[in-house]
């Protein structure tokens, strides 16, 4: 083929294409996610691959010593509570020194209650720099605390948390026991074991911590160390739960005084009783219970100096001392204290005639001083010896022996 000039030589190449082609939609970038909120509590335990056989098989006798510690501290720990929810209320912020106190005081604890539960080896010492247990709260947030969940809220809050937790020990109790066998023929603790009792101390110091006010943050019902504050609907039902179970409690104690308070009274002839000749023989039913409680006024002896040789009355005193017979048939047992007798009388004090209630100075069941339990069906003799002025008119005289729902109030003529 003859190519003329100008021309320009063939080629297989496609038509260009065009300088500004159509622009390519690529896919939006995924939001970011913010990261989940950590609890302000962190704790953990180092698992150990082997433990003492020799260390678990006495570690009974091994925490004696740790008794006497925790003692003292619970001294500690309930006055820095008290002074910690103070300063909230009245600063709205925690002090710094007794965070770094309170905190010391949980951290040894937790040490404590890991070597008790057979999670490690280490006995408790109060340097946590080499301990495998580690426990961590956050500084408190300074001048955002609340001071209304400090008074009552974060009590009804925590009600369910309580409940479940003290389910929890339990299983962490039985768990341990199954451990310390496993450890002695194995020499290893568990695994799935281990860490649900770390998983129970951790839930247990989220608790703490905020029932302690070191913060606000409404502490979730989990054992992972993942675990974040919980949601503002768990807040809200566990408030309504707390309220509800706090509100039964207290309407069931209100309901048992109200039984307790089923006083009986009668009228007794106080000459005719001081001459030997027994009152009237009460009998009520306690709550809850199978039979009846009989109660006898025997008599009365008044000046009783000569039967209280244990006490000297001062030379405007006197003795006088009730008694009388109880019979337990109710199945239930009583425990009969001190201040069960109490005595009214009418004096003449320095601004004229005054009234005054006084309890017993001795009471004895059965030859035994009170607090004395009664749980037989046999009657029991009672003794109450009062120390009264000589001048002393009995008015009344009260004996409530322990049963609930029940009591006599004699009524001197």
């Amino acid at each position: 083929m003859t190519m003329e000039p100008g021309d320009q030589p063939p080629t297989d190449d496609p038509e260009p294409q065009s300088a500004d082609p159509t622009p390519v939609e690529l896919p939006a970038s995924p939001p970011s996610v913010p990261p989940a909120e950590r609890y302000p509590v962190s704790f953990a335990i180092q698992y150990p691959e082997r433990m003492s056989r020799l260390s678990t098989f006495f570690r009974g006798f091994l925490v004696i010593p740790l008794a006497f510690v925790f003692g003292l501290l619970q001294y500690f720990i309930g006055t820095a509570f008290l002074i910690g929810w103070m300063t909230v209320f009245w600063c709205r912020k925690y002090p710094g020194w007794l965070f770094n106190g309170l905190g010391g005081a949980f951290d040894y604890t937790a040490r404590g209650w890991s070597y008790g539960f057979l999670l490690t080896d280490q006995f408790p010492s109060f340097s946590r720099e080499q301990s495998l247990v580690s426990l961590d709260f956050d500084e408190p947030p300074s001048g955002y605390l609340s001071r209304w969940r400090v008074l009552f809220w974060k009590w009804f809050l925590l009600i369910p948390h309580f409940i479940v937790l003290n389910f929890l020990m339990l299983a962490v109790v039985v768990v341990t026991v199954i451990a310390w066998f496993a450890i002695l023929f194995t020499g290893n603790y568990p695994r799935g074991m281990f860490q649900f009792s770390v998983g129970v101390q951790r839930w247990y110091h989220r608790v703490v911590a905020y029932f302690a006010s070191f913060n606000d943050r409404f502490p979730p019902y989990a054992l992972s160390a993942e675990a974040g504050p919980a949601s503002q609907s768990t807040t809200v039902a566990s408030g309504v739960g707390g309220w509800l179970l706090g509100g039964g409690y207290v309407a069931g104690i209100i309901a048992l005084s109200a039984v307790g308070a089923n006083v009986k009274t009668e009228d007794v002839d106080y000459a005719r009783l001081s001459e030997g000749r027994s009152g009237p023989t009460v009998e009520w039913e306690p709550a809850f219970a199978d039979g009846p409680v009989s109660l006898r006024l025997n008599r009365a002896y008044d000046p009783g100096d000569d039967l209280a040789l244990v006490l000297t009355p001062l030379r405007d005193e006197r003795l006088i001392v009730f008694q009388w017979t109880i019979q337990n048939e109710s199945g239930t047992a009583a425990s009969i204290v001190l201040d069960a007798a109490r005595l009214k009388y009418r004096y003449q004090g320095d601004d004229g005639e005054e009234t005054r209630t006084v309890t017993a100075e001795i009471l004895v069941v059965a030859n035994t001083t009170a607090p004395v339990r009664v749980d037989t069906v046999l009657p029991v003799p009672i003794n109450a010896v009062f120390v009264v002025p000589l001048d002393a008119e009995p008015l009344e005289l009260r004996f409530s022996g322990g049963f609930a729902g029940g009591g006599v109030k004699y009524v001197f003529d």
